[in-house]
């Protein structure tokens, strides 16, 4: 008998030999129906989306979010329900979003042995169950790890009019940007722009007047060069960066460029205070806004 690694169903690994039932209670935990993993084994987005799949069994495709973790992307929320795809299935598991809507061969790839839905479809999908704005989160994510683009999925999209959550879809990928880097850059951004702000530009490089590489902006605008930078709990903790924080923002300054600082508190608790800040700094430098 052997350690399991990776989700598994229970009753299979017990069938087998594999495990006695007092080895899969003692070391393993249940996650969903008949489907284990082993003690400790940490629970992110990735291992569920594995998880959901081997619980709905033969015929799921792993899609939504939960695709989007197995391509890669970043900032999907663990906790959240896995989503799959099961044509012809009518009942539902505790636990897992299973959904019904129709697809194509083409629309699944299969990654470790495992059906996964393409990145097209997987942002196709996200886009419409996911409500805002979760789902301009995952597809800044999925588009920064698979260098989807929005145009691929709105062809994509062009070509099933009527689809369930379609103007949902459209209206997440008007906001989407892959060059997000972190999940409250994505809402920083769309704070700007629900106020009425001019969409900004994400991941700004900045060149001194002799071409030296001097920073790489959040999001901005270069045209009145004004920047935005979302600041994590590691800019005020970590002295080194606190260092780097303070030499960067000189020399942006000598770039003449204008930099509004935020923070979590600031984000969630004023975010008026926020826009306020950048408005001023935009009309400053001659923004109509």
């Amino acid at each position: 008998m052997g350690i399991q690694v990776g989700p598994f169903r229970g009753s299979q690994a017990m069938r087998s030999g594999a495990l006695s039932r007092h080895q899969l209670s003692r070391d393993y935990t249940r996650v969903f129906r008949d489907t284990y993993v082993c003690k400790g084994t940490a629970r992110d987005a990735r291992t569920m989306a594995i998880a959901a799949s081997i619980c709905v069994g033969d015929g799921a495709v792993i899609a939504g979010i939960s695709a989007a973790a197995v391509h890669g992307a970043k900032w999907i929320d663990s906790t959240a329900p896995p989503s799959v795809l099961a044509a012809g299935r009518s009942h539902q598991l505790p636990g897992l979003r299973i959904h019904h809507d129709s697809f194509d061969d083409g629309d699944v790839l299969t990654l470790g042995g495992l059906a996964v839905t393409t990145p097209v479809r997987t942002a196709f999908d996200l886009g419409r169950w996911v409500p805002p704005p979760g789902n301009v989160v995952g597809l800044d994510s999925l588009m920064a790890a698979t260098r989807l683009s929005a145009q691929n999925v709105r062809d994509y999209a062009l070509h099933r009019p009527g689809t369930r959550g379609i103007r949902r879809l459209f209206r997440a990928l008007d906001l989407a940007d892959g060059g997000a880097e972190s999940p409250q850059e994505t809402r920083t951004r769309l704070l700007l722009i629900e106020a009425g702000l001019p969409t900004p530009e994400t991941q700004i490089e900045v060149r001194s007047s002799d071409g030296r590489f001097v920073a790489r902006i959040d999001i901005g605008w270069r045209r009145w060069r004004v920047g935005v930078e979302y600041e994590g709990v590691q800019h005020w903790l970590d002295e080194r960066q606190r260092t780097r924080d303070i030499e960067r923002y000189e020399d942006l300054h000598q770039c003449t460029w204008q930099i509004v600082r935020v923070n979590s508190e600031q984000l969630r608790l004023r975010p008026e205070e926020v826009v306020r800040r950048v408005r001023a700094k935009l009309r400053e430098a001659g923004a109509p806004v």
